[in-house]
């Protein structure tokens, strides 16, 4: 298996069930996304959609997510059952992520958040932790592209990218995560797809060490490998992403436990303890 040849067009391969079931639209940032949350319980867990792709690539998950805790799903502009972009055609993952706080915050709902990101979604995953940091628990990457991949990898994924109407910039994109980004101790499982001894070409090495390298990004990062996926792993491999999700949400409750006991034992009104 070459992982690579996958590409972004695997991303198109979308369940045939109805766009936009469930949820509702809200303007919010100047544009109209529709969003979907459902069940209870915290961190509120904010899936992110890779390149023109919608809800519907997260069918296999999307309610079992929500029986571990209130999950939320948003369409950008011009995806799935949201309306087209307002405005200039042209947007980044810096945008995106200010869309997807702003939509967030209309809905009424609170971080900080688990966000997943698939493929793209991972840079809007970085750029929203660079713009909005307190609003971030934890994160989950599923075979997601790094900052510098419109430069530094093969010739067809040089930016521009193209979505829903839109062109995406990669390189401005990159300007906002910023070279330095980390998630600092923020729990972090990155997952890639297949297993990399199936790999032989330069640009399958490449995606194998830029997985790696992605779970150094936090002091709690951790590595995996979804040995029966595709890039789609959510869709081809639904219960590691599953196991992920509970394993973040259980780190979040041990933290949680620290600090109220923190709390109870330090001055009530630091950090985090009202």
């Amino acid at each position: 298996m070459v992982l690579v040849t996958i590409g972004l067009q695997a991303q198109m391969a979308l369940p045939a069930q109805a766009a936009g079931d469930g949820g509702r639209i809200i303007s919010a940032a100047g544009q109209q996304q529709w969003v979907h949350c459902q069940g209870t319980g915290s961190p509120t867990i904010v899936v992110v959609s890779g390149l023109r792709a919608d809800h519907r690539m997260w069918s296999k998950v999307d309610d079992r997510l929500a029986r571990l805790a209130r999950t939320c799903i948003v369409d950008r502009p011009g995806l799935g059952a949201s309306p087209a972009r307002q405005g200039s055609s042209r947007t980044d993952a810096g945008e995106h992520a200010r869309e997807l706080q702003a939509v967030l915050q209309a809905a009424g709902e609170t971080g900080p958040y688990l966000l997943i990101g698939h493929s793209y979604g991972g840079l809007v995953v970085r750029a929203f932790t660079r713009l909005f940091p307190d609003e971030v628990s934890s994160a989950l990457l599923l075979d997601t592209v790094w900052p510098t991949i419109y430069r530094d990898f093969l010739p067809s994924y040089a930016s521009p990218w193209h979505e829903g109407g839109t062109s995406v910039n990669l390189k401005t994109s990159a300007q906002v995560i910023g070279p330095d980004f980390t998630f600092a101790d923020r729990p972090l499982i990155v997952i890639a797809a297949g297993e990399p001894g199936n790999g032989s070409s330069w640009a399958d090495r490449k995606w194998f060490r830029e997985q790696r390298k992605m779970a150094t990004l936090s002091t709690q990062g951790e590595f995996l490998i979804a040995k029966k996926s595709g890039h789609v792993i959510q869709q081809d491999q639904p219960a590691i992403v599953l196991r992920a999700v509970r394993t973040l949400l259980a780190k979040a409750t041990a933290a949680q436990i620290v600090l109220r006991f923190s709390c109870d034992k330090a001055d009530p009104e630091q950090r985090g303890c009202n």
